[in-house]
Parts: structure tokens; sequence; C-alpha cells
């Protein structure tokens, strides 16, 4: 028999859900519950400090509840937006928040948390985007799902990427000869396509010049250009990672070079360096880098960095074994953190550390282990890349006195 609670939501949790207590001091995670609603939820999931629940009926909406402007969002039909029903002022205190939350040690500590930025606008802002191909369906998940809903709309996606789309669906019988996925990126040139999926290889070449498609890749082979343009110069891939809008990575990016603070010929280790988004920053500013990732860049272009192909837990120790040593380190890691080389930072000899992160947790944990290593925290900056959604990303410095 299914159990049914009365739970007045207090806040939005980092994953996405609200979050209140029950009548018995229980915490209750919610999906789409907004700040202040009184709700009746039916219980899924039953722990004994926790439990996890489907919102019933709300008997009392929050001041910043919304009627959502995606009705597959409304329907709770597909996953794509975690706040749609959230006005933008209170996604954006929620955001804060929860980073204010997960960083009060460091704060404890001396760190300045800054103010959320905002660079996005509230819709339109998606020019990069993975969509599931299950059945003939292109979308993304239900929420908690494999269920994939069919999208005719979206108003996540900037236009270019909105039209690319409806290109792929109208073709996509001649397409897709099975499951998988669809990524798309917009670019200077137009959009990258990439069929991460058995595909028929003349239907896709015929998706070239339709929609804006400029170049498309699958799994049998490549027709068009196989990168596009972004951000004044890189080339990328539609299934390589980009920062999902535009203004927030130039955003993101003005702030690390501002952190990193480079003089001519610093000697910069670059951890988790991906495709170089960074990278040519510190090259511009006259630094001497040194980058690695464990894959390296399908387009280094023109950063002249000396790139290491190979885990950071790896890289690091070698490097410190061939006696380099750095004036800046800058680590961009996914979102588990860099626990596996945090502890080596100290060795490298940096004096500043320039820490992006896409997980406030993990960060926390690592920011309290350079902590540990002699360093000092300075500012941390947060930054609403993704509105609708729960993500949040930072910048952070550390420097290490004399």
């Amino acid at each position: 028999m299914s159990e049914h609670v009365e739970v007045t939501i207090h806040g939005l949790a980092a994953g996405g859900d609200g979050v209140g207590k029950d009548a018995d001091g229980r915490t209750v995670f919610v999906a789409a519950a907004a700040p202040g609603d009184r709700v009746t939820v039916r219980l899924t999931e039953r722990h004994a400090r926790w439990a996890r629940g489907e919102l019933v009926r709300i008997a009392a909406p929050g001041p910043g509840r919304i009627a959502p402007a995606c009705p597959k969002f409304a329907a709770r039909t597909c996953g794509g937006c975690d706040w749609a029903h959230v006005d933008l002022a209170t996604q954006r205190a929620q955001k804060h928040a929860i980073v204010a939350g997960q960083v009060r040690r460091l704060v404890a500590a001396g760190a300045t948390l800054a103010p959320l930025a905002c660079p996005e606008d509230d819709w339109g802002w998606r020019r990069r985007a993975r969509f599931a191909v299950v059945g003939g369906a292109v979308g993304f998940h239900a929420p908690r799902s494999h269920r994939v809903t069919d999208l005719d709309a979206c108003p996540q996606l900037a236009p270019p990427l909105a039209a690319a789309l409806a290109a792929v669906r109208a073709a996509r019988a001649a397409v897709f000869a099975g499951d998988g996925e669809l990524h798309l990126l917009a670019g200077a040139e137009g959009v990258h396509a990439v069929v991460d999926a058995r595909a028929h290889a003349d239907g896709a070449r015929r998706l070239l010049g339709q929609g804006g498609i400029v170049g498309v890749a699958w799994a049998d082979g490549a027709a068009g250009a196989d990168a596009v343009t972004i951000d004044g110069g890189l080339r990328a891939r539609a299934d390589g990672f980009a920062q999902a809008g535009a203004a927030g990575n130039l955003a993101l990016r003005a702030a690390v070079a501002a952190a990193a603070a480079i003089a001519p010929r610093e000697r910069v280790l670059e951890l988790y360096a991906g495709g170089g988004n960074f990278t040519r920053d510190l090259i511009a500013a006259g630094a001497q880098v040194t980058a690695t990732d464990a894959v390296a860049p399908r387009h280094p272009g023109a950063l002249a960095a000396q790139f290491v192909v190979g885990p950071a837990a790896g890289v690091v120790p070698a490097l410190l074994a061939a006696e380099q040593r750095f004036d800046v380190v800058v680590l961009d890691p996914p979102r588990t953190g860099a626990k596996d080389v945090i502890d080596l930072i100290a060795a490298t000899g940096a004096r500043r550390v320039v820490y992006v992160s896409c997980d406030p947790a993990t960060f926390a944990r690592d920011g309290e282990r350079l902590l540990a290593g002699g360093f000092a925290i300075g500012a941390i900056a947060p930054f609403d890349l993704m509105p609708q959604t729960a993500h949040v990303e930072l910048v952070a410095t550390f420097t290490r006195p004399g």
C-alpha cells in the first residue's frame, strides 16, 4: 500500500528536487516541487532519515512557483529541465544557497563567495545538446525514466539548434537504422551533427545543407565538415565537450583568465584541459603551458602548448619525477572532482591555483585538501550557465603565501 505524506518544501536540492520535511521530521525529496509549496507526496523510496516521493497535489503553492513555459515539462514527460516551474529569481537564489551550503567551511576559512553571475538568457541558450534516439523518437528522457519524449520543439534550444533538430526529425526514417544518440552543436559555420547509432549513410549525407547542418558524422563514416568553430576560434565536434551556452562560456573564460592573472612566461600546468577552452587564453596571456587530459584534443589548432595525454593522477607524478615545476595550476575536473591528484598540487611549486568546478560538493572536498596543503582561498565565483536546470559552475582561486 502506498504511503502519502504532507510536506512543506523549504528549498531546492543540488540534484533538482524540492526538499522538505514530513510530520515525523524525515527529509523528503520531491521532483517538480517549489520552495514554499505545501504538497501531498506519494513516497516511492523510504529510508530511516530521508525519503523520495512523487508530487500528488499542491495544497498551497510557494511564492516562486510559476506555470511552466514548456507543456512537456508540465506533463512530466521530458527531463530536459529541472526548474521550469520556478521563477528565475527563486532559481538563482536557490543556486546561490546550494553553493553557500556546500562551501561553508571554505568561507569560514576565509573564502569570499561572490553573487551568482547569470550571463545566459532565460531560454534559447542551448547551442549544444545530446538527444536520445529510441524507437523513432528523437528527444530527451522523461524524468527518472528510460522513456524518450519525441521533441517537436524545446524552448531551451538556440534557433540554429532548433532548426537542425527539425531537419533531423523530418528525415529520421532515412537516417536512423537503430537506436542510439544524436549530438548537435551550433558553431560559426552552422550546425555539426553526430549520429551515434546505426545509420543509413545516404540518408545521413542528405542532412547536409538541411536546417543549417554543415557537417555530419555517424557510426559508419563521415560527410562534410568534421567540426565547427565556436567561441572565436576553437574547433569542436558535436560529440565533444563544449559549454552548452556561448555567452556562459565567454563569461567563464573571462573569469578563469582574471583569476589566473598570468604574467609573461609563467609556467602553467593545466589539468583536464579538454579541447583547449582555457588553454588558448593562457597562451594568449604569455604563459608557457603544459596541458594534459586523458584524451588528446581532436582539433588542437594553434594551441602552442605541450600536451601530455593521460589521466591527471598519472601525468602529475611523472612531471614531478622529471623535476618540472609550475607557477600556476588551472584545473577543470569532471563532476567527480580531482581527489586522485589534489594532494599533489602543492608539490608542483604553484603559488596560484584556479579551480573550475561543475559540482560544489566535490569542489568543497578538494578545496579543503588544498587548504591542508598550505594554500589560502580567495574568491569563489558561482555561475548560472544553464537556466531552468539545477546546474551551477564555480571558479575559485587559491594562493600560497610567500
